[in-house]
Order: C-alpha cells, then sequence, then structure tokens
C-alpha cells in the first residue's frame, strides 16, 4: 500500500510541472520597450527616440540620399527635404495623413522613385500630406518636385534615361504599381535640373496600371504642374493652380485615362496633347481618353493644345472660362492628324471668352469638336466639391 501512495505522489507532481510548464507558456509577457533596445517600438517615432524618449529624432528628420529599405514618415514629424531623396528599386515610402515635408531651396531637393521602388502616401479629405519650401517667404521654383520612374511601355523605348533626375523608366510590364497617392499637395516647385530642365511638380515616366494616384494639388509651379509621358495608369481628380508652364502635359505612348482635371491661371496652356516632343511617329502612340474637365484662364496658347506630332485622343464634357483660344493645332503636321480623326472633342463649352477669342487656329475641313454645356471638373468654373477643404489658393 506505501508504494501505490508514492506512485500516485509522483504521478500527481509530475502533473503539476506540465501544467505549470503550460501557464508559463500562455501567459508569457514580451519585453518592455525602452529606450536603449535599438529597436522602434511603443510610441517612438524613431529607433530609441521621440515619444516616450526625451531625445529627439534627429536623423530621421533629414530626406536626403538615397532610401533601399522600407521607411514610414510620420505625421508627428517635420521633415527636411535636403537634396535628392532616391526611392531605389525595392524600397517603400510610406507616408501619414497630415505629414509635412519642407525642401531646402536652392538646394537641388528634389524627391524621386526609381523603378522598383514604390510611394504610399495616405493623406486624407480634411488631412492632406503637404510638400512644400522651406523658406519663409516660398515662391515658385524654390525646389524640383516628385518624379516617379515605372516600367510600363514609353515610345522612348525600354530602360530611357528620364531627362529629370537621369533614371532608368520604361520597359513592358504594363501592370506594374508604383504605389498608391492620395490628397496630397505640392507647393512651390518647378526649380531647374542640372540648369537645363524645369522640374514640374509631379512627373510620371512610365507608370503601370496597377498604380493609383489621385487627389493631388500642384500650387504654384515654376514649371508644368503635371506630366505624363508613357505608361497605362489612369489618373483622376487634379489640381493646378498658377502654373508657369501648361497644367497638364501628356504624351510618350501614354495609353490611360484621366477624369475630374480642374486647372486655373496656366500660363502656357491648360493641357498639352502629344506624341512624343523628339520622334513624332514613335511607337506606340498616345492614345488617351480624358474626360471632366475645367480649364479657367488666362493662358497664352490654347486651353488645349495639340502638338509633338499629335496622337489619338478623344476628349468629352470639357469646360474652359476667360480664354483667347479654345484648341491649339500647333503645326501643319498636326492638322494632318485632325484630318484623318486622331483628335476628336465632344461636349466642349466655352464660357466668357476674350474679346478677341477665336475657338480653334484650325482651317481643315474635319469638324472634331462639338460645343455644348459642360460641367468640367464638377462646378464649371468653380472649385468642385471634390476638391473642397484640401487644396489651397481658392
Amino acid at each position: 500500500m506505501p508504494k501505490i501512495k508514492t506512485k500516485f505522489f509522483l504521478l500527481f507532481a509530475g502533473l503539476l510541472i506540465i501544467t505549470s510548464c503550460s501557464d508559463d507558456d500562455v501567459t508569457a509577457v514580451e519585453p518592455e520597450a525602452t529606450c536603449f533596445d535599438g529597436i522602434r517600438n511603443g510610441d517612438e517615432l524613431g529607433v530609441d527616440c521621440g515619444g516616450i524618449c526625451f531625445n529627439t529624432c534627429f536623423d530621421e528628420l533629414v530626406l536626403e540620399g538615397e532610401l533601399v529599405t522600407r521607411r514610414i514618415l510620420s505625421s508627428e514629424i517635420e521633415y527636411t527635404l535636403n537634396g535628392p531623396y532616391i526611392i531605389r528599386d525595392g524600397a517603400i515610402l510610406e507616408i501619414e495623413a497630415g505629414t509635412i515635408i519642407k525642401a531646402t531651396p536652392n538646394n537641388d531637393s528634389y524627391l524621386i522613385v526609381a523603378q522598383g521602388g514604390q510611394i504610399y502616401i495616405y493623406g486624407e479629405s480634411d488631412n492632406p500630406v503637404i510638400i512644400t519650401s522651406a523658406s519663409e517667404n516660398p515662391e515658385p521654383g524654390d525646389w524640383g518636385g516628385l518624379v516617379i520612374c515605372g516600367q510600363a511601355t514609353t515610345n522612348n523605348g525600354i530602360n530611357a534615361r528620364s531627362d529629370l533626375g537621369d533614371i532608368f523608366y520604361g520597359g513592358n510590364n504594363n501592370i506594374q504599381g508604383s504605389g498608391t497617392i492620395r490628397y496630397l499637395r505640392l507647393e512651390y516647385t518647378g526649380a531647374l535640373f542640372r540648369n537645363e530642365k524645369r522640374f514640374n511638380a509631379l512627373t510620371l515616366y512610365g507608370i503601370g496600371s496597377s498604380t493609383n494616384f489621385s487627389n493631388i494639388q500642384a500650387y504654384e509651379s515654376m514649371g508644368n504642374a503635371f506630366e505624363i509621358f508613357g505608361g497605362t495608369l489612369n489618373i483622376s481628380n487634379l489640381v493646378a493652380l498658377n502654373t508657369g508652364l501648361a497644367g497638364i502635359k501628356v504624351s510618350g505612348g501614354w495609353t490611360g485615362a484621366g477624369d475630374s482635371w480642374y486647372l486655373t491661371n496656366q500660363n502656357n496652356s491648360g493641357i498639352e496633347l502629344g506624341n512624343n516632343p523628339i520622334n513624332f511617329d514613335a511607337l506606340p502612340i498616345t492614345d488617351a481618353f480624358i474626360e471632366n474637365i475645367t480649364i479657367n484662364g488666362p493662358l497664352t496658347n490654347g486651353a488645349l493644345a495639340y502638338n509633338n506630332g499629335g496622337g489619338f485622343f478623344n476628349l468629352f464634357n470639357i469646360y474652359t472660362s476667360s480664354i483667347s483660344l479654345g484648341i491649339n493645332i500647333n503645326s501643319d503636321i498636326e492638322s494632318l492628324m485632325v484630318d484623318v480623326g486622331n483628335l476628336e472633342i465632344e461636349n466642349i463649352e466655352f464660357e466668357n471668352p476674350s474679346s478677341n477669342f477665336i475657338p480653334t487656329n484650325y482651317s481643315g475641313a474635319t469638324n472634331f469638336y462639338s460645343e455644348g454645356i459642360a460641367i468640367g471638373a464638377g462646378n464649371r468654373n468653380e472649385l468642385p466639391d471634390w476638391a473642397q477643404n484640401w487644396t489651397i489658393g481658392f
């Protein structure tokens, strides 16, 4: 009998040990975050800095050089863009809603996403991301702009070099994605690159159709507000105010669609529509559908300028006001493109034109446009509802 009790006691003790080990596994607690563990955790804004840590994240404040990993920019930090900042192949830059980045003027400051890199800007309608000048008295041309290079088709071939930033773009991956941008404001852009060409607020080279870009404003750009060169992306809800050149320039074999563009006070033209500035016959030919556009003058080169060899364009619901020239057909070459039906514009309205207004300088026989009542980007000449709260200058 004593032997049985001993065996039972040992069995019971063994069960207690097993149960105790199991309970330890369930209630295991992660080590508490500290300001000395070499990890960004807790509410820290960087590695062992910011948040509960009293030291400032000085290294986290400056954007310059190259990004080769993943980086998240916090709305709790005001960043300085201090020269070129390149998002390399495989790297990802994420920017939270409400983040402000200030670019150092006259310092070759610009942000560029290389092929294979991605950018995710998560602004909100009442809390946009803002990239602006660091000057106390900002002016157009204080810094470069945002340039994104993709792997989709352009009519400059595969592995072309960008004339802004001088990196590769183009390829055959037409569904490639370069990221997401929503509710972004780009202010005081348009500095010269290598004293040769002005940056645009946003320049897109060969961007694929899996990219999602919408609700972007270019404010006080000395170059174009937006330029789309090749690619297959669709892009919507663009706003341009006070632009030194064109509001939007599209060419390079772009085969996408544009919707809801609101443009006011462009110095040159509202929208430039072309194929290739060097080789007018380059393939693939630009082939785009654009609708719901407002173009408010004044401007000097036409609300719509058809140039650089033309291309295939279908436009619908175009509202214009305070302009002297509606549709500028640039030369005899583009006139031939109109003759064969490559440019079609349906329902364009010319409201409150200047005293010397002409709808087009085209003198051929083709009736390529039709006039009608247009609402444009939403509210005719007024800022559309979708552009309220996150834009400035209106």
